[in-house]
């Protein structure tokens, strides 16, 4: 996974590789931003070793050391794969546009990611991966300025079952 702010379209581009050499490709806007982080943070308050914690310092103790673990695990300095990938959802990059999530009792985030037409892509994600996935978004949000650490503190988050959004 990559996510790079680019300034010239003022938008994230959110790359995934899959195994098979497969780049999927969407533009993220600030609104889709917003959108996708708070899926993520819903997803980090619903962890159980979180959640089970009766003070809020509590919880942010562990999603802290939690986040610590994951980001050390993580190999943030890995180049991005690209030579020979193919593109299933064509050579043009669209637009995210609709996202729809639905936190499973595993603790999987099951993650769909669909321009406005056309085809898309369903990822699972588990703790760790969001971890590393937030953490791109972030960086990639600062990139642009957009303050989304600043608006994700201000909007506190809310445990959901399925939604769509778009």
């Amino acid at each position: 996974m990559q996510m790079v702010y680019v300034a010239e379209e003022d938008r994230i581009l959110f790359r995934v590789n899959s195994t098979d050499k497969k780049e999927f490709r969407f533009w993220v806007t600030r609104r889709y931003a917003m959108l996708l982080a708070k899926v993520l943070w819903d997803h980090k308050a619903s962890d159980p070793d979180v959640s089970q914690q009766p003070t809020t310092e509590g919880k942010q103790a562990v999603q802290e050391f939690k986040k610590e673990k994951a980001i050390e695990e993580a190999s943030f300095g890995q180049k991005f794969e690209d030579e020979g990938n193919q593109y299933p959802l064509g050579e043009s990059i669209p637009l995210a546009f609709q996202l729809t999530y639905n936190m499973k009792e595993d603790g999987a985030l099951h993650l769909s990611i669909r321009p406005k037409e056309g085809q898309g892509i369903n990822v699972v994600i588990n703790q760790d991966i969001n971890i590393t996935l937030t953490q791109l978004l972030l960086t990639a949000a600062k990139n642009g300025d957009w303050k989304l650490d600043e608006w994700i503190a201000n909007n506190p988050s809310k445990q959901r079952e399925n939604i769509v959004i778009n």
